[in-house]
């Protein structure tokens, strides 16, 4: 049994964690993504998940065209898909 300690909750699984870090890129998207919402939220009023919604879309179209423009396979697509699918 993994040892606790006692600046953390008992809920969290000690053995479990994961040491890839994000890339740069991947830290970019995180960040453009949250600035894009709050801004959008913020001017337009519209509600947070919406943007989200919108976001997302984009990204599902984005990924799809280039998959399908650097000619990857109906695999790679597949991928893309039930990826932007289980995360919404």
């Amino acid at each position: 049994m993994p040892k606790q300690h006692s600046s953390t909750s008992s809920c969290v699984d000690h053995g479990s964690f994961s040491a890839r870090r994000l890339s740069g890129a991947e830290a970019v998207v995180i960040v453009v993504v949250v600035v894009i919402t709050a801004a959008l939220t913020a001017l337009t009023d519209v509600p947070a998940i919406e943007v989200l919604q919108l976001l997302a879309g984009a990204g599902l179209i984005a990924g799809i065209t280039i998959a399908l423009s650097t000619r990857l396979s109906f695999r790679a697509v597949r991928t893309v898909l039930k990826a932007a699918l289980t995360a919404a």
